[in-house]
């Protein structure tokens, strides 16, 4: 099983760049898709049974970029445990969770957008928005290829491994 989770709060511009890359796929994948704010037990419980998951959440960079994507494998890559964006704990929290639990997907990816607006209101900023739609496609074509599971590792375009 694949899942997709967007985590963020779209109420907080910016910090909707997840949620909204998971109401794009919405129709277009046979993954599983959700939204969450991010706390750990709740991404836990998500991802535990799940080959590949994938979370889509909104960062800060300094200086940003917005719009920037970056991907990370949650196993080669430091996720970080303080929160990024304005969630009480950040990712790296939710996988040591995961890892002192047993309840780990088979793969873990993170797609990171770079935001710039984390203030209160709706709607992403203009490069953040763009950058969910190529984000949306992107997965939309991988998963749907033969084996639906696994992101091209060789397509550089629009990204930046982390």
């Amino acid at each position: 099983m694949t899942i997709v989770i967007g985590v963020g709060n779209d109420l907080r511009r910016d910090d909707g760049a997840g949620p909204a890359v998971v109401e794009a796929l919405r129709g277009r994948v046979g993954a599983g898709l959700a939204v969450t704010d991010g706390e750990p037990a709740r991404l836990v419980a998500l991802w535990a049974d799940a080959d590949l998951a994938i979370v889509v959440d909104a960062v800060r960079a300094d200086p940003p970029t917005p719009g920037r994507v970056r991907e990370l494998d949650a196993e080669t890559a430091a996720l970080p445990t303080r929160p990024v964006t304005d969630h009480a704990l950040g990712l790296g929290d939710a996988v040591a969770l995961g890892r002192a639990v047993g309840q780990m997907p088979a793969r873990l990816r993170v797609i990171a957008i770079e935001g710039d607006d984390f203030g209160f209101g709706e709607g992403l900023t203009p490069s953040v928005a763009a950058a969910v739609g190529a984000v949306a496609d992107r997965l939309a074509g991988a998963l749907a290829s033969p084996g639906g599971a696994a992101l091209p590792a060789d397509d550089r375009t629009g990204r930046e491994d982390g």
